[in-house]
């Protein structure tokens, strides 16, 4: 410690570096469609911000990972580009298209998202409502694909370091079920007409 009282404090900024293990989020195939697909697609907030803070740590490039999560379309093509970047870097073999995937990943997120909007002017069960359901396995089929880029890009192809379901992923899949059940009811109320409104 200094003796000059009109020194400021020097703060330990080894300390406060962030650390992380790949340049990707990595997540095991069956662990990323389980919270994926329970959740209904939720996790894919998570998952955009996870990539994009493993990337600004490693690369120590200045960008804020949530913004870059929350407006996910318009970063998908620069992500996807990026894991492509890493994989051919080190000559690691991944048969996949990246622009097409992030084209596809786009025009099926705005369309579903479009859909959903539409389908809330209206009362009844119509087209419109299945549209988001019917893009939904397509938006996890382009992300499955780009995660298994990542995990080969950062060396751990069956994702073992990032397997198994954790505390926070059972809380998560809790929601998510709570959240399927609210879809299911709804469908079976826009299907049926209880009885009740009948009188």
């Amino acid at each position: 410690m200094s003796d000059d009282i009109y020194q400021a404090p020097e703060a330990d900024l080894e300390s406060e570096v962030e650390v992380v293990e790949h340049e990707f989020y990595v997540v095991s195939g069956p662990k990323f469609l389980a919270l994926m697909i329970v959740t209904l697609g939720w996790y894919e907030l998570y998952w955009f911000y996870r990539h994009w803070k493993n990337y600004r740590i490693c690369h120590k490039e200045s960008m804020w990972p949530v913004m870059r999560a929350i407006f996910s379309i318009f970063f998908a093509h620069s992500l996807f580009g990026k894991i492509d970047a890493s994989l051919q870097v080190e000559n690691k073999k991944f048969s996949w298209s990246p622009g097409l995937l992030a084209t596809v990943y786009v025009v099926s997120t705005i369309v579903s998202r479009l859909a959903e909007r539409f389908a809330n002017y209206s009362d009844e069960i119509t087209v419109i409502d299945l549209i988001s359901l019917g893009l939904f396995p397509i938006v996890i089929w382009c992300l499955y694909r780009v995660q298994m880029a990542a995990n080969i890009a950062c060396n751990d192809p069956q994702a073992s370091s990032n397997a198994n379901f954790t505390p926070a992923n059972f809380i998560w899949l809790a929601m998510g079920a709570l959240l399927w059940g609210l879809v299911i009811f709804g469908l079976y109320v826009g299907f049926v007409e209880p009885d009740w409104a009948l009188s």
